[in-house]
């Protein structure tokens, strides 16, 4: 399983934890939507896994950074999203099942994409035929513990238990960032004997430009395509997020224990400082103050399901339901 130390344990279980926060968001109807209507998962995962990697080998090669920097930035870029990214769908209220499914998918399709995009800039700029493979079995362990298993006993709890699940959801938006901004603050400046980074401010300032432009770039790439494939605007940003940010954790895995270059670590540590902050600034740029709202149709949605409840009930008198179906089913 690696060379595991305490923080990259402690990371893992904090990640499970945010899984199992966001499932308490979601139903099992949640993804059956996904799976009908697949265009918006198809175009992210065609996002990720052709268009990104080219757009991180054009700015490794303009980067004028050393070799194996070079390949780090490429190595981030065929890295899947995570628990981070689905984090922050959910705060600012994407499609956190559509975000999920992505991170599953695309972890699992990594298993052969990543070793054949590393194995080709390891080539190219750095003249070294490799034949690199990710560990299939840790990687699946991963996937499924850390982040499948989490999700769907977070949703089936809210299904056995929906006024536990709405309770918790106020104060998990608060406390899940914090959680992670700490583990990874951790990692980040941990002595690398305790499994943190080692790296100095001089080679981060040196990496961050670069890799900046890589989050960028491929926020954009990820809105405007997805907004030419005519998907609604809150799969067009969740898409953006999701192919925007990376599981810097799996960078550092390949990096660090498969190719035993610290050189190439650096690039996914760099990344992993400012792309919460910087997801946030973009998701402001395209939705505005209304940043952590519904979107309105989702709200109209709940506003509808709450007035057929009502009426259900009995909550409702018989001459004031007429006026305010209209009324709600007019948004």
């Amino acid at each position: 399983m690696g060379n595991y130390h305490f923080i990259d344990v402690l990371v893992n279980l904090v990640l499970a934890i945010i899984m199992f926060g966001l499932g308490l968001s979601l139903t099992f109807h949640d993804f059956k939507r996904i799976f009908i209507n697949p265009r918006a998962i198809i175009t992210s995962l065609t996002i990720q896994i052709i268009f990104i990697p080219l757009l991180a080998f054009g700015i490794a090669m303009v980067s004028g950074l050393s070799p194996e920097a070079k390949v780090g930035i490429v190595l981030v870029s065929a890295c899947a999203s995570g628990a981070s990214s689905n984090l922050i769908t959910h705060l600012v209220r994407g499609n956190v099942a559509l975000a999920i499914s992505m991170t599953t998918f695309n972890s699992l399709i990594t298993l052969v994409t990543l070793p054949f995009i590393v194995s080709v800039s390891l080539f190219f700029f750095l003249g070294k035929e490799s034949h690199i493979a990710l560990p299939v079995g840790e990687t699946i362990f991963q996937i499924v513990l850390v982040t499948l298993v989490p999700a769907m006993l977070g949703v089936y709890l809210r299904r056995v238990n929906t006024r536990f699940a709405q309770i918790m959801e106020r104060p998990l938006k608060f406390i899940l960032p914090v959680l992670l901004g700490l583990v990874f603050t951790i990692k980040i400046f941990s002595d690398e004997s305790q499994g943190g980074s080692g790296i100095t401010f001089a080679e981060g300032m040196a990496i961050f430009p670069f890799v900046l432009l890589l989050n960028i770039l491929a926020m954009l790439a990820g809105y405007y395509i997805s907004k030419l494939m005519k998907l609604d605007f809150r799969n067009q940003y969740t898409v953006a997020i999701e192919v925007g940010l990376h599981n810097t954790a799996l960078a550092l895995l390949v990096a660090g224990t498969i190719l035993q270059s610290p050189e190439m670590e650096k690039p996914a540590l760099v990344y992993a400082l400012f792309t919460f902050f910087s997801a946030f600034i973009f998701i402001y740029a395209i939705k505005g103050k209304r940043i952590f709202d519904a979107m309105p149709e989702k709200r109209a949605g709940k506003r509808r399901a709450m007035l057929k409840f009502r009426i259900k009930k009995g909550k409702i008198p018989q001459h004031e339901r007429r006026n305010n179906h209209s009324r709600n089913f007019s948004n």
